[in-house]
């Protein structure tokens, strides 16, 4: 398979999934800050946090994004990844990503279509 689907197909998915699990994480601070807000008393407020599951989710995300930038600035003009980060991967996930999932489980979601695309990078890396 060619690095630029490869790169492109693992990427998005990473860039997504960190992407909807910092958006859960504002999501719940900004709910956070509204009841603060709300109930005026600090010792009466319940803070609602954000699962360990969307934060796992979006930490991974961020590692494999990182993998797939080496991947191809390995096999691609430096050029490539640089402007798919800046521009295409979000791109892509405010554009179509977004709309699919609502960010909790486009978090996870994302990130096990980013980790199937790790394969065949890890897979490129041994041969």
């Amino acid at each position: 398979m060619e690095p630029i689907y490869i790169f492109t197909f693992a990427g998005a998915f990473a860039m997504g999934a960190a992407l909807s699990a910092r958006q859960v994480s504002h999501d719940v601070l900004t709910q956070n800050q509204k009841t603060l807000e709300t109930d005026g008393a600090a010792d009466t407020h319940t803070n609602s946090t954000v699962s360990g599951v969307y934060l796992a989710a979006g930490n991974i995300a961020a590692i494999v994004l990182i993998a797939s930038l080496v991947y191809g600035g390995q096999n691609l003009m430096w050029w490539i990844p640089v402007s798919f980060l800046i521009v295409s991967f979000p791109a892509v996930y405010h554009i179509l990503l977004r709309r699919i999932l609502k960010p909790k489980v486009g978090s996870v979601v994302y990130t096990g279509l980013a980790l199937v695309g790790l394969i065949p990078m890890i897979q490129g890396w041994m041969a």
